[in-house]
């Protein structure tokens, strides 16, 4: 899935460590969007994603990012 992402310039999205860690080691996924909140509903999600999204799409310009999406969202560029 990363080595998909990367070559179709896509940001995987994930509540998934593995994917962090793949991040941090190799730096693929190339843009990568991490949700940290645990168990949330759907629509809790949706309102995350939504609120969230001028900064995805600006981060979208960049090489590559890490973001993480919680309550206070950190972000990594390179």
């Amino acid at each position: 899935m990363c080595q998909f992402a990367d070559e179709q310039n896509l940001i995987v999205i994930t509540k998934d460590e593995d994917f962090r860690n793949s991040f941090l080691l190799s730096r693929t996924p190339r843009k990568l969007v991490k949700i940290v909140l645990g168990n949330i509903s759907n629509q809790i999600l949706i309102e995350l994603i939504e609120k969230n999204l001028p900064l995805i799409s600006k981060l979208n310009n960049e090489n590559g990012f890490y973001l993480e999406l919680s309550e206070y969202p950190s972000v990594y560029t390179f």
